[in-house]
């Protein structure tokens, strides 16, 4: 799993000055007795945490007098995975120790374990764990490893990604009060997941700090990381935890400006990064106020099943539904491209093919391609059928569009003249009107900053509209909106006026102060 510049996938390592602040977080300073202090890197890499740790051991060993070396065997342990990283590591250890001590010791091997943390048994535990924990998508992680992280690690499951499973083990080997600081991505903060490592941690640790510098680039090299540094406790939960938030490209460690908000519970985690309650009373999700959320129709073959006006060739037309795809919302117009959907469906049932002459003379001449895919193989049978069912009833229905990735700013309504293509979620309702208010409320800023922190974003911080997210969200109670800001919302929509929407949802935030976090500054 190399990449192009020789390192591994996964393989960051991370900047000095984010290495001394991890180190200050978890307490481990020169200032300080350090002498029986035992810490922790389950992810050493080339040795730029070990660097720093042993050059403040070695400081706190003249400030209070106790043997240096005693303490590195005694006290320190780092792991790495890769052969070559550890064999920079363990020279790189060596070499310091000789600098500081004039002595060629050649102790690394003591203290220095080349093996998968994830699978290794410690007999002890640590007062202090820090880590750049290795970055490895779930799809590019083995499939025996995978097998053995499921078995082993709870936090291990949906798409979770390789750092997931380093942070419930590093907790597991904490002393009690013990202090784990970590910096990696922060998804699993607000996504899938992370729910499982979320609720560990709101039931069992403590939420010290978290620093959230996805701008940053806290790496010696440019990667999309999306950076976050965590600090926790093995300890009681306490009531507030300090957040801080900081878009600098380059982060200011000695100025940061922490606030103290909630300690979150398990199902509240993405109040850290908003300057409101999203629970409070003022703000409903969408699917409570009678809107339905969906995503289009999956067809496993579009390049069958979706064909333009001149390509029917004589399809029957009761056969073939108008189709709206991603690509016909783009530069904020909707302009519809002629594209049909093939529907094989009808009253609910796969059709017969022999009642539709021309129909069966398409699929079979596409049959082989329509049996490759694995819906088909696994029931062969029905080997025209599409992933999704086919609900022609939907086609009528009003329905806000909402594209997966989009640079949209303004958001579309079909009046019920088209069927959803998978790369389209959408929000139905009964009254065009009330998809109208939706629209200017989901359009607003309050809601776009809302969807950008508790969602997944790409690079370049673009939100995504997703069904998950969509069913996340909090907004104004559409009832509690008075009929004058009812209908200006409409009449905004209408005119794509987003300046007189932002107006009516911040008066309206105001009034029930979500605009401003609680808790104080602190330094």
């Amino acid at each position: 799993m190399e990449r192009k510049n020789g390192r591994n996938h996964g393989e960051v390592f991370t900047n000095k000055n984010v290495v001394q602040f991890i180190l200050d977080e978890v307490g481990y300073s020169s200032d300080l007795n350090l002498s029986s202090i035992k810490i922790l890197e389950p992810a050493s890499g080339n040795g730029a945490f070990a660097t720093e740790i042993i050059k403040r051991l070695y400081k706190s060993s003249l400030e209070y007098q106790f043997s240096f070396i005693d303490s590195v065997i005694s006290n320190l342990t780092f792991v790495e995975l890769d052969p070559i990283a550890f064999a920079k590591l363990t020279t790189t250890i060596d070499d310091l120790i000789f600098n500081l001590t004039n002595q060629k010791l050649k102790i690394s091997l003591q203290i220095c374990l080349n093996t998968n943390f994830l699978t290794w048994h410690f007999d002890h535990q640590f007062d202090c764990i820090v880590a750049n924990p290795p970055y490895i998508r779930h799809e590019l992680i083995p499939e025996n490893d995978k097998a053995f992280y499921r078995k082993r690690y709870k936090t291990f499951k949906y798409r979770a990604d390789l750092y997931i499973p380093f942070f419930e083990y590093s907790l597991e080997l904490l002393k009690p009060d013990g202090l784990l600081s970590f910096i990696c991505s922060n998804r699993w903060l607000n996504n899938q997941y992370g729910k499982i490592l979320r609720e560990q941690i709101s039931s069992l640790y403590n939420l010290i700090k978290v620093l959230n510098i996805e701008k940053s680039s806290p790496f010696d090299e440019a990667v999309t990381a999306y950076p976050c540094i965590t600090t926790i406790q093995k300890s009681k939960r306490s009531e507030k935890v300090l957040f801080c938030e900081d878009n600098s490209k380059q982060i200011d460690f000695n100025n940061l400006k922490f606030t103290e908000v909630e300690n979150p519970k398990s199902n509240s985690w993405e109040n850290l990064f908003l300057h409101y309650n999203i629970n409070h009373s003022a703000l409903i999700g969408i699917e409570e106020q009678g809107f339905e959320i969906g995503i289009g129709v999956a067809t496993g073959a579009d390049k069958v099943f979706i064909k333009n006006k001149s390509e029917l060739n004589g399809i029957e037309k009761s056969r073939v539904l108008p189709i709206i795809k991603s690509t016909d919302l783009k530069n904020n117009t909707f302009k519809w491209t002629e594209n049909y959907l093939i529907n094989p469906y009808d009253n609910g049932e796969l059709c017969d093919l022999e009642h539709y002459p021309h129909l069966q003379t398409y699929f079979n001449d596409n049959k082989q391609t329509l049996l490759q895919r694995h819906t088909a193989k696994k029931t062969p049978n029905k080997w025209y059928k599409t992933i999704d069912k086919i609900k022609p009833e939907l086609l009528s229905k009003p329905k806000l569009l909402l594209p997966d990735l989009t640079g949209n700013k303004f958001l579309f309504i079909d009046n019920g003249k088209f069927y959803p293509h998978h790369s389209l979620y959408y929000i139905t309702s009964d009254s065009i009107s009330s998809l109208k208010v939706l629209a200017s409320i989901l359009m607003s800023d309050f809601i776009k900053h809302q969807m950008s922190q508790i969602g997944i974003r790409m690079n370049g911080g673009l939100p995504r509209f997703q069904s998950q997210v969509l069913r996340q969200l909090k907004i104004p109670n559409i009832n509690g909106l008075s009929n004058a800001d009812r209908e200006n919302l409409i009449k905004a929509y209408d005119r794509q006026d987003l300046e007189t929407s932002n107006q009516i949802i911040n008066k309206y935030c105001t009034q029930h102060g979500l605009c401003v976090r609680a808790g104080e500054v602190v330094n």
